[in-house]
């Protein structure tokens, strides 16, 4: 590691700026990195994890988006349609089948669930923004 130097210093982006750039997309497979980073680390693993081992050397999981999980799969049981947003997979397996769904995102066959995700996600924050500027108005001048 080298050492400190005030030169490495760069200034930060606004949050909200730096948020809104990243697409629905960048944050899925940012978030399939996240969880591969995360089954490596084990135990020491940091942050909220979206994936659990279950009986029989299974690992389940869930791609989250804005705390929406994809709908990874659509099947039938007993004359039913079915969105399964959860899956499972051999332990041993489990980065395989993070990069099979990381290639179908790349591929765009979720763009559709990734655009609403986006669409909500732009909704909300002018929501925000909208409540903070009236409540900043509200407020009385110091």
């Amino acid at each position: 590691m080298s050492k400190f130097n005030p030169s490495m210093l760069v200034p930060a982006l606004a949050a909200d700026k730096a948020s809104a750039a990243r697409s629905a997309k960048d944050v899925a497979l940012a978030n399939i990195n996240k969880m591969k980073e995360q089954h490596a680390a084990g135990e020491g693993a940091a942050g909220k994890i979206n994936f659990k081992a279950i009986d029989g050397g299974r690992t389940q999981f869930t791609i989250r988006v804005s705390n929406t999980p994809l709908v990874l799969e659509r099947t039938k049981v007993e004359d039913t349609d079915v969105e399964v947003k959860e899956m499972t997979v051999p332990t041993a397996n489990f980065t395989d089948a993070l990069d099979y769904y990381a290639d179908r995102i790349k591929a765009g066959e979720y763009d559709a669930q990734l655009a609403s995700l986006t669409e909500k996600k732009t909704a909300r924050t002018e929501k925000l923004r909208t409540t903070r500027a009236t409540k900043k108005a509200a407020e009385p001048a110091k």
